[in-house]
């Protein structure tokens, strides 16, 4: 590997989580499904990026 290369590496640190359960009506589930699948993403993660950019969106507004 290059030193260019070696400079793009991503440090991720693990972090501590916690599971959460919510109702999602069947309707916008079945939706974020096929998104999730267009996006070649899991549900998981299309549902954690989405919490994420909006979750920044509203603590740079603070």
């Amino acid at each position: 590997m290059n030193k260019h290369n070696e400079e793009l590496e991503l440090c991720l640190k693990p972090r501590t989580t916690e599971t959460v359960s919510i109702k999602i009506p069947i309707e916008a589930l079945e939706s974020l499904k096929k998104v999730a699948a267009n996006r070649d993403m899991t549900l998981e993660a299309l549902l954690k990026f989405y919490i994420g950019q909006s979750l920044r969106q509203d603590l740079a507004k603070l």
